[in-house]
């Protein structure tokens, strides 16, 4: 067997035999796109292995409803994403709005965590899905000067379905894990 070594007859993977038109270059540098496919094969399943690790922390809550209602708190678990800005469901982070948790019964401006603003603690409304559903329908209308920046949720179904979803995630130790 001959190898030859002519100008522009290498390929990048080394010098290439002539009579077999073949690189001699040891396997695993023959070929990377093998190797490159082998290592994205095993990174898709720790991936999916590490997916099926990571668990819900709605599981036990979504355990307990029918169909209708667990499709129901998904939709209101998509219209509450952009409270997770500047609330949360632990009350262990420090975010520009109060902790979630036990906001049910509760009243306005008088969060565990943090005071609210002169406005809502004016306001001293006892929150309940009601009183809720009409703030987060208009902050700034049902509460003038409230420092929550919220357009409010306009559309009653979507307003629904985030009072159902809270209604569900606030009560204290209702999540597996309640950072959020």
């Amino acid at each position: 067997m001959r190898m030859t070594r002519e100008r522009g007859s290498d390929d990048a993977r080394g010098p290439v035999d002539r009579s077999t038109n073949r690189s001699s270059a040891p396997t695993c540098i023959r070929r990377p796109a093998r190797a490159t496919r082998l290592a994205a094969r095993l990174l898709l399943v720790l991936l999916v292995c590490g997916a099926a690790a990571c668990r819900d922390p709605d599981r036990a809550i979504l355990a307990g409803l029918s169909a209708p209602e667990r499709a129901r708190f998904e939709r209101g678990r998509s219209a509450a994403v952009p409270c997770w800005t500047c609330h949360d469901l632990a009350g262990s982070v420090d975010k520009v709005g109060p902790s979630l948790v036990g906001v049910f019964g509760r009243r306005s401006g008088r969060a565990p965590d943090q005071q609210g603003s002169d406005a809502l603690l004016a306001a001293s409304i006892v929150w309940d899905e009601r009183s809720l559903a009409a703030f987060l329908s208009d902050p700034s209308g049902f509460v003038p000067g409230t420092t929550m920046v919220s357009p409010g949720v306009r559309s009653p179904d979507a307003l629904s379905d985030l009072i159902f979803y809270l209604h569900h995630v606030t009560r204290p130790g209702a999540r597996a894990d309640t950072g959020r």
